[in-house]
């Protein structure tokens, strides 16, 4: 347990200082002192119950250890003050008071995580890979400065300024700075060819994921809303026709009455080829008879010439033939590789190897589907097993190859650094399989631990198994190369892996196009995206970054809006969020009332 005492001002920052201290003691629960009292966070519910009660009654109050299977880490009691002495492992004081401070939230929340920052740093002797920065999205940081940037050029001396004035608000500095200012420039330049195909910027477009929930078995680690399909075979019609009428919906306002054109299209899960062939092919058909000509209108009004007239360089009027209909039928944007007009990329996971089939595979081809993923998270067997995965990986060198075989050109394959008893060579014989294989993109995931997922309601069970980034085998890590008095060593296990898989797609000739950070990842890492060059996922992307709304459908799914600046910010943005629910039985039961959510936060385009 680490106790916060936070003045006032810094009671105010209390998730970014929290956030922060986490990252350099990753899995801590907090004690947090306040002017306003005391509160815990990242505590069990038990134990915040019991200082509840405790301030209630301002008496010693025992935790109720019988509803949960952390039982180990909790303590026995908590009095009306907070912990007792013994529970807690450091405490931190932050007066930010005493900071010369501007006034101005975002630039005193520098000040407040710098400072705070170097405390940490001479506490424990390491540096963060990220500095300061606790964000999901390190590349959102730098996008803004680049479109602010004359003639959407990113000349050399504008990049270092950028870099400069990062490194000195976010104390980050060397290869992640450079990384995340280079995938900034790189994403800029890729969704260009979105306007290139349809004449319209992303920014004026949208983006439909569509959640399909349900999984073969359910991984260790998992924490998304995902169940095993055999559990709701017989309720699969009921979800099709739910999803079929929230789909209806968004389309229809979406491109109907806002005339904002769909770009993208993105099924994920849970595993959707966990569907049979039938079930797969109606969710086909069902994208295809919404979607399919949902942008025609709205792309051929943009193609239409605006005036009878434009002004010759000379001054004089020339008159200006309106395109014929035949001529607009031919425009780029009638003829992407989805098959449906103006939809430029249409990606669908595939990651469980036990869950495809020639049959699905035809399916989706048939379909338009441009971009899948065969994802082995690992080729240990070993580890396979161990996490819950029911495949082998002769499983998922034969689907490959068979998906190659069936003429899909743009296949992701995801790895998971950091999972449960694997170390560098597990890693590295991993990294061999998939430069064998020769994917056109590989995602490298740090492993995050979630509260919903096994590792962590079995945390108890799992400590003994070794894990690459816990906080705990760092120091132990470092601790033996100290020991063993070896010279060059300069990084974790983890970041050793980290590596290697840059390493391993630098060889592959693929280059990263996008990351993202998750709370709680294995060595304070990231996930980052590698493709050849053409086969990025606009997708990943346009979420990732949050450049552009996108609405999900489908059980647990949550819609993004992103929306203009209040404040008339040209290069800054808000967003609104509404979600699905966090069941199936919910979202079964309860439609309506998510499509409600949907139109009330559509009507805000209007405002």
């Amino acid at each position: 347990m680490i106790r916060l005492v936070l003045d006032s001002i810094a009671a105010g920052y209390e998730q970014d200082i929290r956030e922060l201290v986490q990252a350099f003691y990753p899995g801590e629960e907090f004690e947090i002192r306040t002017p306003e009292g005391v509160h815990f966070s990242n505590t069990t519910q038990e134990e915040k119950n019991a200082l509840k009660q405790a301030q209630a009654t301002g008496e010693v109050t025992a935790v109720n250890k019988k509803s949960t299977k952390n039982r180990a880490r909790m303590v026995s009691e908590v009095t009306p003050e907070g912990m007792e002495e013994d529970s807690i492992r450091l405490s931190f004081t932050v007066e930010a008071a005493a900071l010369p401070l501007t006034g101005v939230r975002k630039e005193d929340k520098s000040v407040i995580k710098a400072e705070l920052y170097d405390t940490l740093v001479g506490m424990t002797g390491k540096e963060l890979p990220w500095g300061d920065l606790t964000g999901i999205r390190p590349v959102s940081l730098v996008s803004p400065l680049l479109e602010a940037l004359p003639g959407h050029t990113f000349p050399e001396e504008a990049l270092r300024k950028i870099r400069a004035d990062l490194r000195r608000e976010y104390c980050i500095r060397g290869e992640k700075l450079d990384l995340m200012v280079d995938i900034a420039v790189r994403e800029q330049r890729i969704l260009d060819r979105i306007r290139e195909t349809t004449g319209r910027s992303y920014k004026e477009g949208w983006s439909l994921y569509i959640g399909i929930p349900f999984c073969p078995t359910r991984c260790l680690y998992c924490s998304f809303l995902s169940n095993t399909i055999d559990a709701w075979e017989k309720r699969l019609g009921d979800y099709m026709e739910n999803l079929r009428k929230e789909l209806r919906f968004t389309v229809q306002h979406m491109c109907g009455e806002l005339h904002r054109p769909l770009q993208t299209i993105y099924i994920g899960g849970g595993t959707p080829t966990a569907l049979d062939e039938h079930w797969l092919q109606v969710l086909m058909d069902l994208v295809h008879e919404i979607c399919g000509e949902a942008n025609v209108s709205i792309l051929r009004a943009n193609a239409a010439p605006v005036a009878d007239e434009a002004q010759r360089d000379d001054g004089t009027a020339e008159a200006l033939a309106k395109p014929a209909a035949a001529d607009m039928d031919e425009a780029p944007w009638m003829h992407t590789v989805t098959g449906m007009p103006g939809i430029v990329e249409f990606t669908v996971e595939a990651g469980r190897p036990d869950s495809i089939t020639r049959e699905k595979l035809e399916i989706l081809k048939a379909a338009g589907v441009d971009r899948i993923s065969v994802n082995p998270q690992t080729f240990c067997q070993k580890t396979l097993d161990l996490i819950g995965r029911k495949h082998s990986v002769e499983e998922v060198i034969e689907k490959y190859r068979l998906a190659r075989e069936l003429g899909f050109d743009n296949i992701n394959m995801d790895i998971i650094l950091g999972l449960p008893g694997e170390k560098l060579p597990e890693v590295t014989h991993t990294l061999s399989e998939i430069g064998r294989l020769r994917p056109d993109s590989l995602t490298v995931h740090s492993l995050a631990i979630k509260r919903a997922a096994r590792l962590t309601l079995e945390r108890d069970f799992w400590a003994g198994v070794y894990r690459a980034g816990d906080e705990h085998e760092i120091l132990a890590e470092t601790q033996q190369q100290e020991n063993a008095a070896v010279a060059d060593f300069r990084y974790p296990e983890i970041t050793r892996m980290m590596l290697a898989s840059e390493y391993t797609a630098e060889l592959l000739g693929m280059k990263p196009y996008y990351l993202y950070r998750q709370k709680n990842m294995a060595g304070n890492l990231e996930n980052v995206g590698y493709c050849e060059e053409g086969k990025e996922c606009l997708y990943n992307i346009l979420m990732m970054e949050e450049k552009h709304t996108v609405v999900g459908c489908g059980a647990g799914t949550s819609t993004k809006v992103v929306l203009p600046s209040r404040d008339g910010d040209l290069y800054h943005k808000r967003v609104e969020r509404c979600d699905n629910g966090k069941s199936i039985p919910d979202y079964l039961d309860h439609i309506d009332k998510f499509i409600e959510r949907k139109k009330s936060l559509f009507a805000l385009f209007k405002d």
